[in-house]
């Protein structure tokens, strides 16, 4: 049986991996903080770490294990997933042509320039509820957390090492998109950031694209 200290610091260390790899969680707090406001994307680091809660309560707990058995559980929490990383990323394709089209040089007539606000408003609108979605609805999490947190529930191992190791997942998830988040709306990236802004939502919207279309085809 691995002592307390050492499981818990490859728990922190293979999570800390992964956190950093670039995923639908990491795109929504960049674009949130490129594109809204540095407070926009704190809260979207708050709904994502609410996720994140959930489902460490889910492996934790043993539900995801339940799940796991029944037949076609884990195909349909990828299906979900991979639709709503779609629905998403064509959200977002449409957001970068209503703000290229806002920035043009030819004037704006008021039900184009109502269509344009409603679309940059509905992907900054909720914050918080974007990152917690994005959170939750990540299928890769699911399989991840159990096989990172698989060495916490076997027989010998104290409760206080599964919140331990909780806890510190969550913590580490926070601290490192709230570092993009601060990092990624300082006056000087937002400034070079606005003069590439529908590229930038473009190649965004395109990896959520083509990452829920892979989830769906691998489901």
């Amino acid at each position: 049986m691995t002592p307390p200290a050492p499981l818990l610091a490859s728990i922190y260390g293979l999570y800390l991996l992964a956190v950093i790899t670039p995923g639908p969680n990491t795109f929504i707090v960049t674009r949130l903080a490129l594109s809204a406001s540095r407070r926009h994307a704190a809260r979207a680091v708050l709904g994502i770490a609410l996720g994140n809660t959930v489902w460490l309560c889910f492996v934790l707990g043993g539900v995801a294990v339940l799940l796991q058995r029944l037949p076609g559980g884990m195909r349909a929490v990828r299906y979900v997933g991979g639709l709503y990383l779609l629905y998403m990323g064509v959200r977002g394709w449409l957001a970068a042509r209503a703000a290229s089209r806002a920035s043009a040089a030819e004037p704006v007539v008021a039900p184009e320039k109502a269509l344009v606000e409603r679309a940059l408003a509905g992907e900054e609108a909720r914050p918080f509820r974007s990152g917690l979605f994005s959170s939750l609805s990540n299928p890769n999490t699911l399989p991840f957390y159990l096989s990172l947190f698989a060495p916490t529930v076997v027989q010998g191992i104290a409760p206080w090492v599964r919140v331990a190791a909780g806890a510190g997942v969550v913590t580490i998830a926070m601290a490192w998109y709230g570092t993009l988040a601060w990092g990624l709306s300082t006056g000087h990236v937002r400034r070079a950031y606005s003069r590439r802004e529908p590229l930038i939502r473009r190649v965004l919207a395109l990896v959520l694209v083509a990452y829920g279309i892979r989830l769906l085809v691998t489901g």
